[in-house]
């Protein structure tokens, strides 16, 4: 094969790869209803945690206590049917609150603002013992989340969004008027800084049916693939300078 084509074809496979790797991130969606019921829930890129608080003195001090999120077949219950499918997340395999709430089938996070606005080093004393909140950790930092999630009249579900030194960056509501039912709430920053995300009820325990978010791409293999490519571009580049030379070079000697 001609040494030129061969040079093009590698440069080319090269930027496609290049492009790909630093394209925008497409929205991940996590739909509990891709797992079956009971299931531990996992995606790329962030983990999902059960927050709960714990005993840590005898001054009644609460620590967070972190544990699986799992898929749980609501269905239907004295709450509107589940927005989407029968699923929704929950915080054991029974759909039974860890915290204490006891609620099952359309409520399961929530039960004080006050631990929203927390996403690191939290302590709160024994008034906040029954909370329980999902809790999503990016490995990279994101930009954007968003959750479909349910709403009890003037007691929404609220998303609160940390960067990685534990300021908040963002606080959104899931605003169904004064009636009952699903919505959306999202939260979007200018720059990738969304680190923790909290979720849950302001007083009650909510249900979560959906979140989505959008995975930011690692620079450090955005660098890998931008120095291939300017790797192959220098090869290619000595390849036809080196062409030229023997071409000069045969030229003379005839």
């Amino acid at each position: 094969m001609n040494g030129k084509i061969l040079g093009f074809l590698v440069v080319g496979l090269t930027v496609g790869s290049l492009l790909a790797k630093i394209a925008p991130a497409q929205v991940v969606t996590i739909d509990p209803n891709n797992f079956g019921s009971g299931q531990v829930i996992t995606a790329p890129g962030v983990t999902l945690q059960t927050e709960t608080f714990g005993t840590i003195d005898t001054y009644q001090m609460y620590a967070p206590v972190l544990s699986p999120v799992y898929s749980y077949d609501a269905g239907c219950s004295s709450f509107p049917c589940v927005a989407v499918g029968t699923n929704v997340f929950a915080p054991s395999p029974s759909g039974v609150g860890l915290g204490g709430s006891g609620h099952v089938n359309g409520g399961f996070w929530g039960a004080d603002a006050s631990a929203l606005q927390c996403a690191q080093n939290c302590m709160l004393d024994a008034t906040y013992s029954n909370l329980e909140y999902l809790r999503l950790t990016f490995a990279t930092p994101t930009d954007f989340v968003n959750t479909l999630a349910f709403s009890t009249g003037g007691d929404p579900t609220v998303i609160t969004a940390f960067d990685s030194a534990g300021n908040m960056v963002g606080e959104a509501y899931v605003d169904v008027g004064s009636s009952y039912g699903w919505g959306y709430a999202s939260i979007t920053t200018t720059t990738s800084d969304i680190s923790t995300v909290l979720i849950g009820g302001v007083d009650n325990y909510q249900g979560i049916n959906e979140i989505a978010y959008a995975p930011e791409i690692d620079p450090t293999s955005a660098a890998s693939g931008l120095t291939l490519l300017l790797g192959s571009l220098l090869v290619l580049r000595g390849r036809r300078a080196a062409s030229s030379g023997r071409i000069l070079e045969a030229r003379f000697s005839s």
